[in-house]
């Protein structure tokens, strides 16, 4: 399953150290939340950096991502292969070609707390988030860092930190920190904060489980 769960885990869509000049804010934190929480869905291109300590060169992919509050999300890789990975609700799919047969990882208590995290974040549940993680928010001017450390198994076991950068214009980085010293980081390009889906747009994501043309 450690496949599957670092899988999971570069969705969150989220360096433990804080940029030069930040403050925390804790304070901050349930205005950001809210943020999250007031939008109607989130869709966003990604270029994503993997770095494994067996490899010289860290292994490069892009991609699609899609959130619709309060529990949907889908997360497509498009280069170099293809692979979706679908939360809807209770259930959790994942797929690694475009034919090829659905594993579902509903019963994953690793690939499930990972999706969890993700879903807590964008639907700006600071109890549901705080369950999972000790949270601290740094701001300087409009730019933020929210870093993010596991409270217990199983997540610990794995994660040593998930940081999440941003702006104003919202989340622009996240970056996965491995207890093997493995790490991953996202970046968001063409986000759109505030997505409304049409039926059909959803039909495609969660039935289907297709990424959509792309992002408007």
């Amino acid at each position: 399953m450690r496949s599957a769960a670092a899988c999971a885990a570069s969705l969150i869509l989220l360096l433990v150290c804080a940029p030069a000049g930040a403050e925390p804010d804790e304070t901050g934190l349930d205005a950001l939340l809210a943020r999250m929480a007031a939008t109607r869905g989130v869709a966003a291109e990604f270029r994503e950096s993997r770095e494994v300590a067996l490899l010289v060169e860290p292994l490069e992919s892009r991609g699609l991502l899609y959130f619709v509050p309060p529990d949907r999300m889908a997360r497509f890789t498009t280069e170099p292969a293809f692979s979706a990975l679908v939360a809807d609700g209770g259930a959790l799919r994942f797929r690694d070609a475009p034919d090829a047969q659905e594993m579902d990882l509903s019963a994953s208590p690793m690939a499930s707390a990972f999706v969890e995290n993700f879903i807590a974040v964008f639907s700006g549940d600071r109890g549901r988030l705080e369950r999972l993680y000790e949270a601290r928010l740094a701001t300087r001017g409009e730019d933020w860092e929210l870093v993010l450390a596991p409270r217990g198994l199983p997540l610990s076991r794995f994660i040593e930190a998930v940081t999440l950068r941003g702006d104003a214009g919202g989340m622009r980085e996240l970056e996965v920190r491995e207890t093997d010293g493995d790490r991953t980081v996202t970046r968001f390009v063409s986000v759109e904060i505030d997505r409304s889906f049409a039926p059909a747009e959803l039909e495609t994501l969660f039935r289907e489980r297709k990424p959509l043309a792309k992002v408007r």
